[in-house]
């Protein structure tokens, strides 16, 4: 028996569509790592933070749109692994909540260092970082954590059969498989831990990392006598793509977990199909974030645009060559067919 929350099967679009974001992410993500790591000598130790920011998004897309995305029946906390079950979809999913928790120190360690880059090039007074230490310190210790929390809040299987039973009994024939995973955080409160813990501490971390962006604006405000022209747009602009970086492609995390929330608070089943979608929106966020960042830097636009016409012009040249020289051998045989 099937009904609302639980579909007879999963539908076909939503694999093809998951599958389909990530086979054009790849590419995406790839260019974008090339131009940070081989094409920005002057960032220096910037590179770094930006190339743990994409490694972190690019990672978490992976996860959930290629090597185990899952289908979810909000308003159930529900989910089914639709790709490789070579591992528990509970542990896939401590794994996914371990890798997405690491775009939590990445951003902040990009935005502490645009502001102490800033700090230097101003010549202002070197600060005590306490603030800044324990802050990265707290949110490098908050991925381990929320797995942590996560791998607590699996459920026994006499008790997940007895909730789905009694609370979901159209969804028991998908409790027989094996990738299929059910949690309720009134039955095992950590996964309440996993989910206001995340909001608190997220909201904590991007508070303090817009703090310091507003800092460092104020900085290279106030002291862009002192600076060439050149270092205070470089400065200016790389912190304008930061901030974009986070707003950007947080929306499109922000915006569907907000909307699979709603459906599991107000238990509004006929948008189970619409929440489950806005998993789109996240498996996009990482491929969003390099575009962003590319976008808004005008090196970067330059790089890639002369790239682009390189490599269509080698290829035009090289048809061409090749016309050619087919021409030039038929040539020759016509002529040696005559003689």
């Amino acid at each position: 028996m099937f009904g609302p929350p639980c579909p007879e099967t999963v539908p076909v679009y939503y694999i093809v569509t998951l599958h389909t974001l990530a086979i054009v992410s790849i590419p995406i993500n790839m260019i974008g790592f090339y131009l940070v790591w081989y094409q920005s000598p002057k960032l220096k130790g910037y590179k770094y933070c930006l190339c743990y920011l994409q490694l972190a998004s690019f990672l978490t897309e992976c996860h959930m749109s290629l090597i185990c995305p899952g289908y979810y029946f909000f308003i159930i906390i529900a989910g089914y692994n639709t790709g490789f079950e070579i591992i528990s979809p509970h542990l896939s999913m401590t794994i996914y909540v371990f890798i997405f928790a690491f775009e939590i120190p990445s951003t902040l360690l990009c935005f502490i260092f645009r502001h102490n880059a800033a700090e230097n090039i101003s010549r202002i007074n070197s600060r005590k970082l306490y603030l800044e230490k324990i802050m990265l310190v707290l949110a490098h210790i908050f991925p381990f954590a929320s797995a942590f929390a996560m791998w607590k809040s699996r459920l026994p299987d006499q008790l997940k059969r007895d909730y789905v039973r009694d609370n979901w009994p159209q969804c028991m024939d998908w409790l027989r498989l094996n990738a299929f995973e059910v949690y309720d955080y009134k039955l095992n409160p950590w996964l309440a831990v996993v989910g206001i813990g995340a909001v608190l501490f997220v909201f904590l971390v991007y508070t303090y990392g817009l703090t310091l962006g507003i800092h460092t604006m104020t900085i290279l405000q106030k002291h862009q006598s002192s600076m060439s022209r050149q270092t205070y747009q470089m400065h200016k602009s790389a912190l304008f793509s930061l901030i974009m970086q986070s707003l950007i492609p947080g929306a499109l995390i922000v915006i569907p977990l907000g909307v699979c929330m709603f459906v599991v608070v107000t238990g509004a089943v006929g948008l189970q199909e619409l929440a489950t979608d806005t998993m789109f929106l996240v498996g996009s966020h990482s491929m969003c974030l390099c575009i962003v960042m590319i976008s808004s830097s005008a090196k970067y636009r330059r790089l890639l645009k002369e790239k682009t016409i390189a490599f269509f012009g080698f290829m035009t040249n090289k048809k061409v060559s090749t016309e050619q020289s087919q021409r030039g051998n038929s040539l020759f045989v016509i002529q040696s067919s005559g003689a």
